[in-house]
């Protein structure tokens, strides 16, 4: 709700700079951090593009052994956040961006990694949209060949 409210009072006042915002519980946790080397970790990567459909799938095992694997490392290692589930509080749009799913499991700098991305809500679209330019291209998915 705080991150509702800083956005609507950013807007009413009429800010024409960039305005980078954080959205979260506000515990600071997420898969990165303390507890294990940042950009290490072994992810099993599920694309789904609709149900009915074969899975594509990829695993990413960080340090990576090429130039395309040890850059989607680097990226991941200042997304971690995405892994966290959207707080139960948080105002997300009622949106439908469509079936595609990832599913993510494994271990991200010393802790683990069970989650879903979705398209379901304005929320989940976000999550998706951080992490999909990434992961996809790693599971022959949309933008990856």
């Amino acid at each position: 709700m705080r991150c509702l409210a800083a956005t609507i009072a950013v807007l009413a006042l009429g800010a024409t700079g960039l305005v980078i915002q954080g959205c979260g519980d506000g515990s600071g946790g997420g898969a990165g951090g303390a507890g294990g080397d940042p950009g290490t970790g072994n992810l099993q990567i599920t694309y789904i593009p609709e149900p009915g459909v074969t899975p594509r799938k990829a695993d990413l095992v960080c340090p990576a052994s090429t130039a395309d694997e040890t850059a989607a490392c680097e990226q991941i290692e200042s997304l971690t956040p995405a892994f966290d589930p959207v707080p139960a509080d948080q105002v997300c749009s009622q949106q439908y961006g469509g079936p595609e799913q990832i599913v993510l499991s494994g271990t991200w700098a010393g802790k683990s990694v069970d989650t879903t991305l979705t398209r379901t809500n304005g929320c989940e679209i976000d999550r998706y949209a951080s992490l999909a330019p990434v992961l996809l291209p790693l599971v022959g998915g949309p933008g990856g060949g």
